[in-house]
């Protein structure tokens, strides 16, 4: 089938990156997310969507499959990256490395 690019939204904060995209009509069995030796992360995700019974009088939506791809930078912790599926919408926490984190620095007197 085709292949949709889901609306991502992407927030940077000290501890990470968070992607929240819209998939609607998927399961948590059909989302596969993962990362290559290249720092490139791909989702691909399933739409199970069953239309109601009836005649569609306006069709907007088209379930069918999604994909992106993200590119990493160096200072993400590619082993800790989570996610999670909750009402149509996927959303994956890219955690920074530990020494990537910003941290104070104390100086001694």
């Amino acid at each position: 089938g085709n292949a949709y690019a889901p609306d991502v939204d992407i927030f940077d904060s000290k501890e990470g990156l968070v992607f929240e995209m819209d998939v609607p009509g998927v399961r948590k069995g059909s989302v596969n997310v993962q990362i290559d030796e290249n720092n490139i992360m791909t989702v691909r995700a399933e739409s199970s969507f069953v239309p109601p019974e009836g005649n569609l009088t306006n069709g907007e939506f088209e379930p069918g499959n999604f994909y992106r791809a993200f590119t990493l930078g160096e200072e993400f912790d590619r082993e800790k990256i989570h996610g999670s599926l909750d009402k149509g919408v996927l959303k994956i926490m890219v955690p920074r490395k530990e020494a990537a984190k910003p941290r104070r620095i104390e100086i001694n007197a």
